[in-house]
């Protein structure tokens, strides 16, 4: 029996922990090819476990709004997909993203849809708010 309840604890505990994760995180972003800005990411956990995300990040001081297409919630790791429209250009970031004493921050890239090219990476980091 105590077989048993021993990965149910672990399980619980990576459950718990991952919910730390919910939130809103503010803050900037440095990318390689000379852009940067403000970030906002919201991170949200249904009742049935499901996470969402929404990403908002400004460019030359317009807000640029996105679209989610995936999320992936690893303990206390991040990985989200979003799309988004610049100048009539698709867009797709990944951006991943470690949570550490209050502060989510790590590495993102961007690509054109149309054909892949890479476009920028950078760095992003939030503070919990």
């Amino acid at each position: 029996m105590r077989f048993v309840f021993l990965p149910f604890c672990f399980a619980l505990a990576a459950l718990v922990f991952a919910a730390g994760l919910a939130g809103t995180y503010k803050g900037s972003y440095s990318g390689s090819a000379g852009a940067s800005g403000d970030i906002l990411v919201t991170l949200k956990q249904a009742e049935n476990g499901d996470w969402q995300s929404e990403v908002t990040f400004t460019l030359n001081g317009a807000d640029v709004k996105t679209k989610v297409t995936s999320l992936k919630v690893d303990g206390a790791k991040v990985k989200i997909v979003y799309e988004f429209d610049l100048d009539g250009n698709g867009l797709e970031s990944t951006i991943t993203g470690e949570l550490k004493d209050g502060v989510l921050a790590g590495e993102y890239h961007t690509r054109a849809t149309a054909d892949g090219s890479d476009v920028d990476e950078g760095t992003w980091k939030g503070t919990a708010q």
